[in-house]
């Protein structure tokens, strides 16, 4: 059997796997992985010694050590600190504190990395929805899903954005100018779409003016302070890793290891409590779409549809590779995704006279508002899905589609309207 078959049956299985979760998906990821290492292996499409650079152990351990980070920093009492002190200053108008989580994750998400921003908004939402008797999962979803927005912000809030703006040497004026205005209305459909889910529960919360002292939930002054200091100095590091000289796995491990030192919690109890499935699932899940990328699954998928849509008029090729290129970040990782589509993107535009931008943003904005279609095809989702999971609240995948779902494709619209309109009016050239 050609390895391309054999591959394409492995890709078929797995999402349906995936998709029936019928098994756990940290499992799934493994077992892609072992059969993605046999057969490509048995296929000579790659050696064992390549395994470390097909799973992107940068990747596995930054994401291991934000995990770390914030559980450390969460039991300093920082997060439901910051919970109480919202709370407090907003009083007790639910409305205005969902927005105001919505706002914080959009801004956040574009200075720092989407897992970062989950663990930190979500631990204040589960804090605030037990408060306010709110319905802290559907609030906790909606955020997930508005970090990929977010990521659009800056040319360095998201790895497809970084891709392309480092191959392209696209300015940063050229990429905020349509950037931000994007963001800007993605958001604002968000606020919009909040109206329309029912945000409360019935009963009352244990909401009281008098026992919102944030000060209550700090077991320690001295080890909140650090703990601040050290999230505030990772949070500008990772913004500013490329200027630093260090990549960002290395400045979580330094930050991780400097609030083990600084915080005086066990280092035991911390690993007790970290959620080792999403570094085993992502880990996994990089081996499996390294060999797809080898078997030339992916290439060959690339190659039939994009010459379909760049062949098509500028104004709808670029909206339908907009389309496709979230609809497969809904399965898989974005940035093999992009990495695979970009050259082919670039070739044949050049091959029939047409400007590459509109076709660049085209895998930018989708790359970036494709993978929340589905709880596995973005980090962030599955980040939040496994807190939700921690905190007793079960989430299926029926369940996260029927809610982020319409917002998702909303905002995919909203994304192929605006690149089509920025392209016609020549502000994308």
């Amino acid at each position: 059997m050609e390895p391309q078959v054999t591959f394409s049956i492995i890709f078929l299985v797995v999402i349906l796997l995936l998709i029936s979760e019928v098994e756990h998906r940290a499992l799934v990821a493994m077992l892609a992985a072992l059969l993605s290492v046999y057969f490509g292996t048995s296929y000579n499409l790659f050696s064992f010694h390549d395994l470390p650079e097909m799973m992107e152990l940068d990747v596995v351990m930054f994401i291991t050590c934000v995990l770390i980070l914030f559980d450390a920093i969460g039991r300093s009492g920082l997060f439901d600190f910051i919970g109480l002190s919202l709370v407090k200053k907003v009083g007790k108008r639910p409305t205005l504190i969902v927005l105001m989580l919505i706002l914080l994750t959009t801004i956040f998400s574009g200075i720092s990395t989407n897992i970062m921003v989950v663990l930190l908004v979500g631990g204040i939402t589960l804090k605030v929805a037990d408060m306010l008797k709110l319905d802290g999962k559907k609030i906790i979803l909606l955020e997930c899903s508005q970090t990929d927005v977010g990521g659009l912000l800056l040319p360095i809030s998201s790895i497809p954005a970084l891709i392309i703006v480092t191959k392209t040497r696209m300015s940063f004026f050229e990429y905020v100018k349509v950037s931000i205005p994007l963001v800007i209305l993605s958001t604002i459909v968000a606020l919009i779409y909040t109206k329309f889910l029912n945000l409360t529960k019935t009963g009352t919360g244990t909401y009281k003016e008098e026992t919102l002292d944030p000060w209550s939930a700090v077991k320690n002054p001295t080890a909140l302070y650090r703990s601040f200091i050290i999230f505030f100095c990772f949070l500008c590091s990772i913004t500013l890793y490329d200027r630093i000289g260090l990549p960002p796995s290395y400045l979580a491990f330094f930050f991780a290891t400097l609030t083990f030192l600084l915080s005086g919690l066990n280092p035991d109890e911390i690993f007790r409590n970290v959620d080792w499935s999403i570094p085993f699932f992502v880990g996994g899940f990089f081996i499996f779409i390294g060999g797809l990328e080898r078997s030339g699954v992916l290439d060959q998928i690339a190659h039939v549809i994009a010459p379909l849509i760049l062949n098509t008029n500028i104004l709808i090729g670029a909206p339908l590779l907009l389309l496709f290129c979230a609809l497969v970040s809904a399965v898989i990782d974005n940035v093999p995704v992009v990495l695979f589509l970009y050259p082919i993107v670039r070739d044949i535009a050049m091959q029939v006279g047409m400007s590459p931008q509109p076709f660049y943003w085209a895998l930018i904005i989708g790359g970036n508002l494709g993978g929340r279609i589905t709880t596995f095809g973005s980090p962030s989702v599955l980040t939040g899905v496994r807190m939700l999971e921690r905190a007793g609240e079960e989430v299926s995948l029926k369940e996260y589609v029927k809610i982020g779902l319409p917002l998702a494709l909303s905002q995919i619209l909203l994304g192929m309207a605006y690149l089509s309109l920025l392209t016609f009016f020549g502000v994308i050239k």
